[in-house]
């Protein structure tokens, strides 16, 4: 059965981001944005001709609401839109649509480095696949990054591929060469005398009212060029002589990065992807991430990886329903046997739980549905409520041995005598089930699974234990039998 983490329910609520590269004019980013505004108009009016599709659309410049690496930045070259759906129950077209012709509708604009549209996201946070790498090397790590992102958009079901380790603006490395050093420069020197030529010094403060004024020296607008051209600026020597900068220093130019990422105290970068669930499974696709493409990443750069985002969460959640799961059964366990004065009879009446989990993976398939967390957790409900009817069964069977009753006699009869309690049990669980089971909001529907998992197992569960619970218990006083001769 494939495994989904989590359903979210249908979104009211679009995110788009655009990301420029660092340094293009904010008139460009606005044009942009009220060229993606037109075209969402446009889109809307295609899909829904006879009923509006927006409610609000809302132009944000300078940064990025989605939270997701590049998008938590601000600057310039980033701009937003907040798009407000109608209703999910007052339209017919899901938001899933609305993104996938939006985005087919934007063209390529120069200097355009990202572009995401995406839903807001209800639940656990994070995205389906994501995976972080961690290095020493930002240079390597993005390079990892994006062979990692190019190799995600060739898989089918996989969108809005980004990493947040994002390139920033140009910067220009200085050091000292050996004329430098020999005239009696440090790399400390050069830096302040730098510092003071671009963001100038603090040479006063003084009070003005209420108020704390700072004096800064510092190079004129116009001269500030001088900073990229080691032959005009003029560095001062520790004998007050002045020398060309390109004298002392030499100048290098390379992309910067806008932010530096740490996880667990190493530089990491995370690459994540919205997933169609119709198209591909989040399981199946970090499957492959992990089995064929991230060892060879590894290899090829010397990082290290590891799974992030809803896959993390996934893992550390399903461990620890494991390990609940497994004391929860002791404890079902060592009841009965207190109960009941047997340590085999207990295991009988466990055996309606397999049953159950029978049931709600069969309830998955006829309903078409994937498992989910929720599922998960219906099926440790049903666990419970599946072992009653086992309970009301075989406590009638003990009542009949002690008051004599040979054993096929003892089985034949409870049997008969409990079918009405134990249908009464299990129907009035399943008819207050059905509202959600059947209920038709859109906003609801993530909670159907863990009704599945209840009412399926339970009602398959139920014609079992009429049938098979006796059939053991028979087997088991026949062991017993022999075992005591």
């Amino acid at each position: 059965m494939p495994f989904i983490f989590f359903t979210a329910p249908e979104a009211d609520i679009l995110y788009a981001t655009v990301s420029f590269v660092p340094g293009t004019p904010k008139e460009r980013v606005e044009a942009y944005l009220e060229q993606m505004e037109s075209l969402l108009q446009q889109t809307a009016a295609r899909l829904s001709p006879h009923r509006p599709l927006l409610r609000t659309v809302v132009r944000i410049h300078g940064r990025a609401l989605t939270g997701v690496g590049i998008l938590q930045q601000q600057g310039d070259h980033l701009g937003s839109m907040v798009v407000e759906l109608v209703p999910s129950e007052e339209r017919s077209v899901r938001s899933k649509t609305v993104i996938k012709a939006w985005r087919e509708s934007l063209p390529k604009a120069p200097g355009l480095d990202n572009l995401l549209i995406m839903a807001r996201q209800v639940g656990p946070p994070g995205r389906d696949v994501s995976i972080r790498m961690e290095g020493g090397d930002p240079q390597i790590l993005k390079r990892a990054a994006l062979d990692l992102v190019e190799t995600m958009k060739a898989i089918p079901g996989l969108s809005d591929v980004t990493d947040d380790l994002p390139y920033g603006r140009e910067q220009w490395i200085y050091r000292l060469t050996p004329t430098g050093e020999m005239l009696g420069l440090t790399p400390a020197e050069l830096g302040r005398q730098l510092r003071t030529a671009f963001a100038g010094r603090l040479v006063q403060i003084y009070q003005d009212g209420a108020d704390e004024v700072e004096v800064r020296v510092r190079l004129a607008e116009s001269q500030r060029e001088y900073l990229g051209a080691p032959g005009k600026l003029q560095i001062r020597l520790p004998s007050g002589e002045q020398v060309p900068l390109a004298t002392v220093a030499q100048v290098k130019s390379r992309q910067g990065f806008e932010v530096l990422r740490h996880a667990e105290g190493n530089l990491a970068v995370e690459v994540s992807a919205e997933i169609d669930i119709h198209a591909n499974k989040p399981g199946r696709v970090m499957e492959t991430l992990l089995g064929h493409t991230l060892p060879a990443l590894a290899r090829q750069y010397g990082i290290d990886y590891e799974i992030s985002g809803r896959a993390e969460d996934r893992a550390e959640t399903i461990s620890d329903m494991k390990k609940g799961g497994m004391l929860g059964l002791v404890l079902i366990y060592l009841i009965l046997a207190w109960v009941f004065g047997s340590y085999g009879w207990p295991l009988v009446v466990m055996m309606a739980i397999p049953f159950g989990l029978i049931g709600a993976i069969l309830g998955h398939v006829v309903m078409g549905l994937d498992l989910t967390i929720l599922s998960l957790f219906g099926i440790f409900g049903l666990s419970g409520i599946v072992v009653n009817d086992s309970i009301i069964l075989v406590s009638f069977y003990h009542d009949l041995r002690r008051r004599g009753l040979p054993l096929e006699q003892a089985l034949e009869e409870a049997a008969c005598q409990r079918l009405r309690a134990v249908l009464l049990t299990s129907l009035t669980t399943v008819a207050g089930l059905l509202p959600l089971l059947f209920e038709t909001s859109l906003q609801a529907r993530f909670l159907i699974p863990m009704a599945v998992s209840i009412a399926f197992g339970l009602l398959f569960a139920t014609v079992l234990v009429l049938l098979v619970i006796p059939s053991l218990l028979g087997v088991y006083e026949h062991w017993r039998e022999r075992m005591s001769l």
